[in-house]
């Protein structure tokens, strides 16, 4: 039942009722082994808009990073005031270059450790953060009782549109675990 109101006490009072009803399902909590290899894969996932990722990657081919303080500074000579605000900018931006790539080496150690990853890793376009967050959001495989109830996990069901007696499948819902589909950028 729907509540207009939201506030801690209404919703107390709807978890009791479910309980009561038993209108609940057991929620697999992932286990500290696997949570570690996903804390590590999401340093360069959460809260970043995959384009902006691709950029970020594309800069970090070697020399490139040269090029581009390089390019800047070419472009701002003689122009005192723009050189005082890029100098900052171009030293957070190496800092953060310099961190990430600590975290990616990070990545791959935890990848080469793993034996299930290392395993995936055999595939063609398997990479180690695609196996880390792979690993990471099946953690415990004998939680399954078919190899179909795994779809639902990775979020490859597909969406289902319903009224009356038409039923017509959809493209694929994406409704799963956030940090896998991220994983391949």
């Amino acid at each position: 039942m729907a509540q207009p109101n939201k506030s801690d006490r209404i919703d107390s009072r709807g978890i009791a009722q479910m309980m009561r009803v038993n209108l609940f399902r057991p929620v697999h909590v992932k286990t500290l082994t696997s949570q570690k290899p996903a804390a590590g894969q999401g340093h360069c996932h959460r809260e970043r808009h995959p384009r902006d990722l691709a950029q970020f990657r594309a800069q970090g081919r070697p020399g490139q990073c040269r090029k581009f303080e390089q390019r800047i500074h070419e472009l701002a000579e003689g122009l005192p005031d723009l050189i005082e605000i890029f100098e900052p900018l171009l030293d957070a931006r190496s800092k953060l270059r310099q961190h990430f790539a600590a975290l990616h080496r990070k990545v791959l150690v935890l990848a080469r450790e793993h034996e299930t990853c290392r395993r995936l890793m055999t595939v063609p376009g398997i990479g180690p953060g695609v196996a880390l967050a792979y690993t990471a959001t099946i953690d415990i495989p004998s939680r399954f009782r078919s190899s179909k109830a795994v779809g639902p996990v990775l979020g490859l069901t597909p969406s289902l549109n319903e009224s009356g007696e038409s039923r017509r499948v959809g493209r694929i819902s994406l409704c799963g675990d956030a940090m896998l589909p991220h994983a391949a950028l």
